[in-house]
């Protein structure tokens, strides 16, 4: 996408008709190049990034461009054609409090950066201008400046895994992407998958389905994480050894004690029995060194195993009591994880995609 085609309040600021067009419809389209593509404009949102009542330094425009770059870049959300039902971010209050200051590693930088250069590498028709993508490669670099950018191209040179020829044009480039470069990547974000990863280990209960889907998943969302249960895992061996390799796989571990006996959430099912098998996988987790976050029904802590009752559980009365328990508890243990919450982690995002009218 050209940086004139839509308004970009991030590096070009917010004038009167597009205040008055989000304050009209709610949201609005906006994005940029620079700004790592598309996103939802709405107006509390709209009103932090105006320059006049918050300037904004060159690094937090950049942290925010990185930021819409990462939920964008899955769903190539750079053109009009996109997959239906796949929005951009929708910067709102929220959103901007969350990555204003929220400044990515200078590792995570360069391998977004890269992952860049490789995919216009493969997918190029034609030579390939990168003086033409720069807007782009500099917020998938969350670059401050065309400086910071030219040390990113300056590394990545210096580890042979960016070759440099001259291109069509006075001062164009064409850049070569070599096999280090993709080995490199590779590697690094298998590190990344298992940085995002959340085991949950759960009864899977019907009784259940609402405390995962309104408490535990959003809560690990929220903390920037990914939530991963074996029950929706695809794959082709015996599900204890697959447990086991997803847990190693993982960051960290939230087991639900809660157990259909006497706890009134519950009574939907109808059913009997204990959690078991959560003993198990936490104490597998906890044998990795890995941190386990033990969360029970209020109803049910009485039922807790003498051996692991005397651990600081999470005792919860509703979903929406788990969900802010569970996420403040991950952000303090872990800290805020690498993932984008602004998307839902099925590969969709809230809101409309909506033009600008």
């Amino acid at each position: 996408m050209s940086s004139h085609e839509l308004p970009c309040p991030i590096w070009g600021g917010i004038d009167e008709n597009l205040m008055a067009k989000v304050q009209v419809h709610g949201t609005v389209l906006c994005g940029s190049a620079r700004a790592g593509g598309y996103y939802m404009l709405e107006v509390i949102g709209a009103l932090q990034l105006m320059h006049d009542q918050l300037p904004l330094t060159d690094r937090q425009r950049a942290n925010l461009s990185y930021w819409i770059y990462r939920h964008n870049h899955p769903y190539w959300l750079f053109g009009k054609s996109t997959e239906q039902g796949v929005v951009p971010p929708v910067v709102d209050e929220k959103w901007v409090q969350r990555n204003l200051n929220r400044t990515p590693s200078t590792s995570d930088r360069l391998l977004t950066f890269l992952c860049e250069l490789i995919h216009r590498f493969d997918t190029r028709t034609q030579r390939w201008n990168l003086q033409l993508e720069r807007d782009l490669h500099m917020a998938a670099g969350g670059c401050r400046t065309p400086n910071d950018l030219g040390e990113l191209y300056q590394h990545a040179i210096e580890q042979s895994w960016v070759k440099m020829e001259p291109g069509g044009g006075h001062g164009s480039y064409v850049a070569f992407i070599n096999l280090p470069a993709r080995i490199h990547v590779e590697e690094q974000l298998r590190k990344r998958g298992k940085d995002e990863n959340g085991f949950v280990a759960m009864w899977f209960a019907d009784c259940m389905n609402e405390v995962y889907k309104d408490g535990i998943k959003p809560a690990i969302d929220d903390a920037g994480y990914k939530p991963v249960r074996i029950d929706r895992q695809e794959f082709l061996g015996n599900v204890p050894d697959e447990i086991l390799a997803e847990i190693r796989q993982s960051r960290f571990v939230v087991a639900d004690f809660t157990a259909c006996k006497k706890c009134a959430v519950c009574e939907t099912c109808k059913k009997i029995g204990a959690p078991g098998g959560v003993y198990y996988e936490a104490g597998f987790a906890r044998g990795l060194g890995m941190p386990v976050i033990h969360t029970v029904h209020e109803d049910c802590m009485d039922d807790v195993h003498f051996d692991t009752s005397s651990i600081n559980h999470i005792t919860w009365d509703t979903s929406e009591d788990l969900r802010e328990k569970l996420q403040r508890r991950i952000e303090a243990t872990l800290g805020r994880g690498p993932v984008d919450s602004s998307a839902d982690r099925n590969g969709r995002a809230g809101g409309a995609f909506i033009e600008d009218a």
